[in-house]
């Protein structure tokens, strides 16, 4: 009897992950189904997301008067009429991790600067010219928002994930 119950629980185990797997890779391979944005929303959250470049930085802003780097990517999704969560640790959550050989435009990186041991930086890739020349903007906390690049020492070295943001329309 407690072997038949044993086998039980481990065939629910084992169809319980599979099945965790299947969905995962089930969204990953129809990535529209996940809510991706296209290529026109992407281009439109850039350019909207260029317009902040030098605004300076304040921690906990997320408009003109200055930004930290989740406000930044907040109210450009905000300004485009989407819904996103409001911290780099939530949003490191919003999306479907990717591989950095994957990074497109429109995608998120995150970063543990200053020997942080969890996710503390964002950026929004707006570039991609080859496999080591990645572009993003962020909000700096010595420069404000600036575009920078991913392959730099300092940013290569607090990479720590990217991301392909799940498209939530706040209407």
């Amino acid at each position: 009897m407690y072997r038949f119950i044993a086998l039980v629980i481990v065939g629910f185990l084992f169809v319980g992950c599979q099945s965790i797997r299947n969905v995962r890779s089930f969204f990953e391979s129809n990535s529209s189904l996940a809510g991706q944005f296209n290529t026109d929303e992407i281009d439109e959250l850039i350019k909207s997301a260029k317009r902040y470049q030098g605004v300076p930085y304040a921690g906990g802003g997320s408009n003109e008067n200055g930004m930290d780097c989740s406000g930044l990517l907040f109210r450009v999704y905000v300004d485009n009429n989407y819904s996103i969560p409001r911290s780099s640790v939530q949003q490191a959550l919003f999306g479907l991790s990717i591989p950095m050989n994957k990074i497109q435009k429109g995608d998120w990186l995150f970063f543990r600067t200053n020997g942080s041991s969890s996710i503390n930086h964002i950026g929004l890739v707006i570039q991609v010219n080859g496999d080591q020349d990645v572009q993003f903007m962020h909000s700096s906390t010595s420069k404000g928002v600036r575009s920078d690049q991913l392959y730099a020492n300092y940013w290569f070295k607090a990479f720590d994930k990217a991301i392909r943001p799940f498209k939530n329309n706040s209407n």
